[in-house]
């Protein structure tokens, strides 16, 4: 999952490590959150791009104190004190201090480090942990009384009914309706969840794979649009399409978050022999091809091409921000033409998105 790999799930752990942190420095000090984008050891700053947007100039000296701590800390604990040399461009950062005499420049007290190879080295484990304990799919029925889904499964067999309970302590985040960003998933209830929205869940399947359990759950409406390219605006990052279903015409905004890939023939058979519900022998999870394809840009987009875009349900159905876009679809439209259904591909939204901002 390149930006949307599994490092939605580790991307949120390190959120939460970070939003701890915080409470856990307290104070009314300024308290940028970012990665490290250029480092003048010669002008002791550093800058960072923060997590709110823009760009901030953090001044240290020699009282600073500079800290490493583990992805996913929620305290101190175990933190090492460093020199600044070992921070690196890509490291993430909590600078504490006061304002420097603008609002993007600090002067750091203390400065809190997670090196971006330990966090790659935990996003890598947490996304092995997702697709071993990990099981995604659509919602086609919900039992309120027992807390209990079902979803339409794909598996390596093709699709097949699964039951999700919930664990005791099960933790449930849905996606905002206007964000394709993890990180603006929100805290949900089992309420929230609808037939049709695609959910990924970890835990622990049952023997016969029939049922699982899940520790975490996380859920999504979104629309998956066959469709014809009209016209393609690469410097406004957007293009408009024909929806084949309902013939209307709508603009597509493409984001630095949106994964653009051209499928190959073979791998757009597998994933057409999957929407068909038939076995694909050789084919890894969804997430895992799409991953592995050439990336697209805008500016390769003919007028007239068909392409498959995921999105989020906005409130305009004239407009969408692309989660996935993907040309070179043309068996995936046949199979679910033949089906007579929508492209449908389990849970590869949820799937793809995974690494999108994740700290």
């Amino acid at each position: 999952m390149t930006r949307f790999g599994c490092q939605w799930m580790s991307g949120l752990m390190l959120l939460l490590g970070w939003t701890a942190l915080l409470q856990a420095q307290g104070g009314s000090a300024v308290r940028p959150i970012g990665a490290i984008t250029a480092i003048d050891a010669a002008a002791r700053r550093i800058t960072i791009k923060t997590d709110a947007g823009p760009q901030m100039s953090v001044q240290f000296g020699e009282a600073t104190r500079f800290l490493r701590v583990a992805p996913g800390a929620k305290d101190l604990t175990g933190a090492a004190a460093i020199p600044a040399s070992a921070l690196s461009v890509g490291d993430r950062i909590l600078a504490r201090g006061a304002n420097g005499g603008d609002p993007n420049t600090l002067v750091a007290d203390s400065i809190i480090a997670m090196s971006s190879a330990d966090i790659e080295k935990k996003q890598a484990a947490e996304r092995t942990d997702w697709e071993q304990r990990g099981v995604g799919g659509i919602i086609t029925a919900l039992n309120l009384a027992s807390l209990e889904i079902t979803i339409r499964a794909h598996t390596a067999a093709g699709t097949k009914p699964v039951v999700v309970a919930l664990a005791s302590g099960a933790v449930l985040r849905r996606y905002a309706p206007d964000s394709i960003r993890f990180s603006d998933a929100r805290l949900s209830r089992f309420e929230d969840l609808k037939v049709g929205d695609q959910v990924k869940a970890r835990g622990t399947s049952s023997e016969d794979h029939a049922r699982f359990t899940a520790e975490e759950l996380v859920s999504g409406s979104f629309r998956n649009l066959a469709a014809t390219v009209v016209a393609v605006d690469a410097g406004r990052s957007t293009l408009q399409i024909t929806d084949l279903a309902t013939s209307r015409r709508l603009e597509v905004r493409v984001s630095p978050d949106s994964t653009l890939r051209r499928l190959t023939p073979s791998a757009a058979q597998m994933l057409a022999t999957r929407v068909s519900g038939g076995s694909a022998p050789g084919a890894g999870p969804p997430q895992s091809m799409i991953d592995a394809q050439p990336p697209l840009s805008l500016a390769d987009l003919k007028p007239g091409e068909a392409v498959v875009v995921s999105s989020t349900n906005s409130g305009d159905p004239s407009q969408a921000t692309a989660i996935t876009l993907l040309a070179g679809v043309e068996p995936l439209l046949r199979a679910s033409s033949r089906g007579g259904r929508g492209v449908d591909i389990g849970s590869w939204n949820l799937d793809l998105n995974m690494n999108v901002n994740s700290p």
